[in-house]
C-alpha cells in the first residue's frame, strides 16, 4: 500500500507499507515520485505499520493505495520492476539497478 504524507514531517512526503509476511516494512520517501526508499521502519504486523504511519504522518485508512507486490527477486520499496543488477543469478552488483521494460531488463539510472 501506498499513501502521500498527510502532515509532512521532515522532508517525507509519501509512505510505503510492504508485508513480507515474516513482517512489515514501512518505507518512507522524499518524493512523490517512484524511488527507492530514503528510510524505513520494521514492525510485526501490518495493524502496527498502519498505526505507526497515522500516529507519526496522519495517514488515515482512505489515504492508502493498495498496489501489486513487487516480481520476484524486485526491490520492495518500488513500484516499478526494479532489480539488483546480477540478483538473478546469485552475482549482484549492489548499486546497478535495472529496470523491466517492454519484457526486457535495462540498465535504470546512475550506478549508487
Amino acid at each position: 500500500m501506498i499513501a502521500v504524507v498527510r502532515k509532512p514531517v521532515s522532508d517525507t512526503k509519501r509512505i510505503m507499507i510492504y508485508d513480507t509476511g515474516n513482517g512489515v516494512y514501512l518505507f518512507g520517501y522524499n518524493t512523490l515520485n517512484d524511488a527507492g526508499a530514503c528510510w524505513d521502519q520494521w514492525h510485526e504486523n501490518i495493524q502496527e505499520a498502519i498505526a505507526a504511519a497515522l500516529e507519526e504522518y496522519g495517514t488515515l485508512p482512505a489515504d492508502w493505495e493498495v498496489i501489486s507486490d513487487p516480481l520476484d527477486n524486485c526491490q520492495h520499496d518500488w513500484i516499478a520492476p526494479i532489480r539488483v543488477k546480477g540478483r538473478l543469478e546469485n552475482n549482484p552488483e549492489w548499486g546497478h539497478l535495472e529496470k523491466l521494460v517492454n519484457g526486457q531488463w535495462v540498465p535504470f539510472g546512475l550506478a549508487l
